[in-house]
């Protein structure tokens, strides 16, 4: 059965190869360098939310991800209610990393146990999902955080991961997969993964691998620099430089500095409240936009991915 599922898989990349690509599909030339500047984090706080806002109406960014069991997941799904044209995915989230701001999941603990710690929240770190996450009770949270983010009027172009957790444990990883096929919804994914495609690592009869999209490259602000705007701005100008020719996205974390968000993030420099506001005020730089057009950069979307793939 595995050598059918591979064979199968070989004449799907075969197929897959000969057709026409992302840019091409998009009416663009096959060259083009196409890019998706995502916000992450939407739902964690007020102050992320309006900076998130704040990001859309100024262009600055092309879509972005809410997270749905966080405590202010409501005024996000209200926002997608009164701004439909706005690219917003679901965040999947299965862990809490915060020092004194908690959150555990849409499912009642008691249904997700192997998610939940001795304090009733989500583990912090990958490694507790690791350690004790069951695909069962992952598949059943992916799938509530859907439901109940759909339910609220914000229905989604795209699923991701925060923290990556998903990709914790190829059982996991493979609710991700399934989530993504049962509600027609791609997934972010980069090419670093495709080997737990080829290797036989996934069960590939639970999901279409020709919906899968994989990034030639994704690019995000490391926490081991100073903080600052001329150091943000040099890292962003040198990602702008590096992008090629293919299906490209650049992560960012928008905030504003205030004391809401201070508090939240004690003790978490990196992708803390500075940190965020300067993502913000680098994507609003004109200098910043301008290089986005002198490098023949093409912004995109998820919801025009989706419209491609589904």
């Amino acid at each position: 059965m595995q050598r059918l599922y591979f064979f199968i898989l070989l004449i799907c990349l075969t197929v897959s190869s000969q057709e026409k690509n992302l840019a091409q599909k998009l009416g663009l030339e096959a060259n083009s360098k196409l890019l998706i500047i995502h916000a992450d984090d939407i739902g964690v706080a007020h102050s992320v939310n309006m900076a998130s806002f704040d990001g859309f109406s100024s262009e600055a960014i092309t879509s972005g991800s809410v997270m749905v069991p966080c405590p202010w997941f409501l005024e996000a799904a209200e926002y997608a209610k009164l701004n439909r044209d706005h690219d917003l995915g679901i965040h999947l989230t299965i862990t809490s990393e915060w020092k004194n701001y908690k959150w555990s999941g849409i499912s009642s603990s008691n249904e997700i146990k192997s998610l939940i710690n001795y304090q009733g929240h989500f583990y912090s770190l990958n490694d507790g999902v690791k350690l004790n996450a069951k695909y069962e009770d992952v598949k059943k949270e992916l799938t509530s955080q859907i439901s109940y983010s759909i339910a609220n009027g914000l229905v989604p172009t795209h699923l991701d991961t925060h923290m990556g957790a998903v990709k914790a444990t190829p059982e996991i990883f493979q609710a991700y997969f399934e989530v993504g096929h049962e509600n027609r919804l791609p997934i972010l994914l980069s090419k670093e993964f495709k080997q737990v495609i080829e290797d036989g690592t996934l069960d590939i009869s639970k999901f279409d691998i020709s919906k899968l999209l994989w990034a030639e490259k994704i690019y995000q602000k490391a926490d081991d620099s100073p903080i600052d705007y001329k150091n943000w701005k040099k890292f962003y100008a040198e990602v702008l430089n590096d992008i090629k020719p293919g299906f490209n996205i650049l992560l960012v974390h928008l905030g504003y500095d205030n004391e809401e968000l201070r508090a939240i993030m004690v003790d978490h420099p990196g992708w803390g409240s500075k940190w965020r506001e300067l993502d913000l005020e680098i994507l609003q730089d004109k200098e910043f936009q301008n290089l986005i057009k002198k490098r023949n950069i093409k912004l995109i979307t998820w919801r025009q991915v989706k419209d491609v793939l589904y």
